[in-house]
C-alpha cells in the first residue's frame, strides 16, 4: 500500500499572505508475504544510518538501532506466514519549526495515532544534506502491547476497517492527523505557514506537484553517474514502467522541471506578491543548482578515483587470490590423500588385530575351557580382552585423527602465513591512499555541508528581504488607494 501527497511552498500559487508549508506524506506496509524475512528490522537500521545523523525517537520498543533490530526480527518470528510485520510512515517535517519542535511534533503524532498502545520507532533526517528537506521516518508495529492484538489495521481494507469501528480509509486518517498535528504545531510556535493535505487542484492553486527522489536515486546522481530509469516491479506485481514515465529523465531533473515550470506560471501571476516572489525563487534555484552542480561534479569525480583506486587494489590482489586458491586445492588433494593412507593404516592394523584375537578365542582348547568353566572365569576372561581391544582401538582412532588435524593445522597455517604476508605487503601499498581519498571525501562532505548551510542563510536573508521589499510596496499601493480607487499590478521593484 502506497499513498503519496507531495505539495510544495505554495506562496507561488495562492496570491496570499500566509505560507503554506510543505505536505509530504507516504505510507507502505511490509508484510512477510511481499517482503523478504528481516526487512522491517532492516528499514530501522536504514532510519538510523549513521551518515544520516538521525534524532532517534521510540515507545515501546528499544531506541538503540540494533537492539530495535532484534526487537523487530524476534516480533517477526512470532507472526502468521501472511502478516504485516510493520507500516512505514515518512513525513515532510515543517522546515519552520525548530529541531526540538519538529522532535515534539513526531512524538505528539505518534503517540496520538498509536493511541500510546502501539510500539514504534522513528529517525528525524534534518542535519547535513537533509538540512533543508528535514523530514521523518517512522516504523509501526501495529499490535498492542498488552493483547497483541492489531490496533490501527492501516493496511485493511474500508469494509473490513469499518466493521472494525475505525475510519475506513487509513491513508486519508492518517493524513488528517499529520495535518492536524503539523498545523497546532505551527501555530503553537507562532508561524503563519500551514501544511494542506488537499491536491493543489483542491486548493485552487495552479500549480505542478512536485516528485519524490528515492535514496537510491539520490545517492547514484549524487556521487556516481546521471541514473537511468528502469522499469520496476512492486511487491504486489504492480510494474511501473520509469522510462516511459519520466521521458528519457532523471526524477531529479523532472522534479527540477516542475519547480522551474511552477515559477514561471507565478511569475506570469496576476497578483504582484505572487510575481515578485517568483523572481526572488527564480535566482535563488539559479544559485542553488550552480552550487549542487558543481558539489555534485566533485563527489563524482572522487567517488571514480576511488572506484578506481580500488579497482587497482583489487587487481594486485587478484593474483595472489588465484594463486592462494590452487595451492589450497592442491593441499585439500594433499590432505585427502593423507587422510585415506592414514585411515587405511589403522584399519588394516586394527582388522588384523581383531582377528588375531578372534583366532585365539577359536581355538579347541579355548573353546573346551569355555564349556568346562563352569565358574565362568574363561568367558569374563576373553570377553574382557575383546574390551580391552575395542578401547585399545578407539583410543588410537581417536589419536590418529588429533595427529592428523595437527598435521593439517600445520600445512593450513604455513600457507596462511605466507598469503598473509604477501597480502600485507600489497595492503600497505594501497591502503594508505584508500584511507586518505576516505578522509578527504569526509572533508569534502564536512566542507559540503558549509556551503549549503550558507547558501541556506543567503537564501533566507534574500527571502527576507524580498518579503520587506513587497511589504513596503503594498503599503504604497494601499496609501495610494486611499487617495483614489485605481487598478494595481504593483509597483516594479527592479
Amino acid at each position: 500500500m502506497k499513498r503519496t501527497c507531495r505539495n510544495a511552498p505554495s506562496g507561488l500559487g495562492n496570491g496570499g499572505h500566509r505560507g503554506m508549508a510543505i505536505y509530504s506524506l507516504n505510507l507502505k506496509s511490509i508484510g512477510r508475504t511481499t517482503h523478504s524475512a528481516g526487512t522491517a528490522g532492516a528499514h530501522l537500521l536504514y532510519i538510523a544510518r549513521p551518515d544520516a545523523q538521525a534524532e532517534l525517537v521510540s515507545e515501546h520498543m528499544p531506541t538503540d538501532p540494533n537492539a530495535a533490530r532484534a526487537w523487530m526480527n524476534r516480533a517477526e518470528m512470532s507472526d502468521r506466514k501472511n502478516a504485516r510485520v510493520a507500516d512505514k510512515v515518512r513525513l515532510a517535517l515543517p522546515r519552520e519549526l525548530t529541531p526540538e519542535q519538529r522532535i515534539q511534533l513526531v512524538q505528539d503524532f505518534a503517540r496520538n495515532l498509536t493511541g500510546g498502545r502501539v510500539p514504534w520507532f522513528a529517525g528525524i533526517h534534518a542535519q547535513g544534506k537533509d538540512a533543508h528537506n528535514p523530514h521523518c521516518h517512522m516504523a509501526i508495529r501495529d499490535r498492542d502491547i498488552e493483547t497483541g492484538k492489531r490496533v490501527l489495521r492501516l493496511s485493511d481494507s474500508p469494509r473490513d476497517r469499518a466493521k472494525a469501528g475505525l475510519e475506513p480509509k487509513a491513508v486519508e486518517w492518517v493524513r488528517a492527523k499529520w495535518e492536524e498535528h503539523a498545523n497546532r504545531a505551527l501555530e503553537a510556535a507562532g508561524h503563519d505557514a500551514r501544511i494542506d493535505r488537499r491536491t493543489l487542484e483542491a486548493q485552487g492553486i495552479d500549480r505542478e506537484p512536485t516528485i519524490h527522489i528515492g535514496p537510491q536515486a539520490a545517492h547514484v546522481d549524487q556521487f556516481v553517474e546521471r541514473p537511468e530509469s528502469k522499469i520496476k516491479q512492486t511487491g504486489n506485481g504492480r510494474v511501473i514502467d520509469y522510462p516511459q514515465i519520466d521521458d528519457g529523465r532523471t526524477r531529479k531533473e523532472r522534479h527540477a522541471e516542475i519547480i522551474d515550470l511552477n515559477i514561471e506560471k507565478a511569475a506570469r501571476s496576476k497578483s504582484f506578491r505572487v510575481r515578485e516572489t517568483a523572481k526572488v525563487q527564480r535566482e535563488q534555484a539559479r544559485l542553488d543548482s550552480e552550487l549542487e552542480n558543481s558539489l555534485i561534479g566533485e563527489d563524482r569525480r572522487r567517488t571514480r578515483q576511488h572506484r578506481m583506486a580500488q579497482a587497482a587494489y583489487r587487481d594486485a590482489l587478484k593474483p595472489i587470490r588465484e594463486s592462494r586458491k590452487a595451492d589450497e586445492a592442491s593441499l585439500r588433494d594433499m590432505f585427502r590423500e593423507e587422510w585415506t593412507r592414514r585411515r587405511k593404516t589403522i584399519t588394516e592394523k586394527h582388522q588384523d588385530e581383531r582377528s588375531t584375537l578372534k583366532a585365539e578365542h577359536g581355538r579347541m582348547g579355548a573353546r573346551v575351557m569355555r564349556v568346562i568353566d563352569f565358574t565362568g572365569r574363561t568367558k569374563r576372561r576373553q570377553e574382557n580382552e575383546k574390551h580391552a581391544l575395542q578401547d585399545t582401538q578407539r583410543q588410537e582412532r581417536a589419536e590418529m585423527i588429533a595427529e592428523y588435524r595437527a598435521f593439517k593445522d600445520q600445512h593450513q597455517g604455513k600457507l596462511d602465513d605466507r598469503y598473509a604476508v604477501m597480502q600485507r605487503e600489497v595492503r600497505a601499498i594501497h591502503a594508505p591512499r584508500l584511507s586518505n581519498m576516505v578522509e578527504q571525501r569526509r572533508d569534502a562532505e564536512r566542507e559540503a555541508d558549509r556551503q549549503r548551510q550558507m547558501r541556506a542563510a543567503e537564501r533566507e536573508q534574500a527571502e527576507r528581504q524580498a518579503e520587506e521589499r513587497i511589504r513596503r510596496a503594498e503599503q504604497i499601493v494601499r496609501s495610494q488607494m486611499v487617495k483614489g480607487p485605481r487598478r494595481d499590478q504593483g509597483p516594479s521593484l527592479g
